[in-house]
């Protein structure tokens, strides 16, 4: 699965998804940042709150130029 980046500007929500999977459990970390598990407790996604408050629009312009890179990267941890 390529890994899948959305913004939502009226929500202000960063979402990256980067396993296949149905979301079993979320976590909401100090941050404004929820962390989705699937049933194997493995991380299927990341969503960020107030994206742009935390300058993350910047960072998804670079992010979706190097995703194949960014997505390894996740993988592999």
């Amino acid at each position: 699965m390529d890994l899948i980046v959305k913004y939502d500007p009226e929500a202000d929500v960063l979402t990256i998804k980067i396993k296949e999977g149905a979301l079993a459990d979320e976590e909401l970390l100090d941050n404004d940042i929820i962390l989705g598990y699937n049933s194997d407790k493995n991380l299927v996604s990341i969503e960020v709150l107030d994206a742009s408050k935390k300058g993350l629009l910047n960072a998804l312009t670079e992010l979706t130029k190097s995703k194949s890179n960014v997505a390894r990267f996740l993988l592999s941890k």
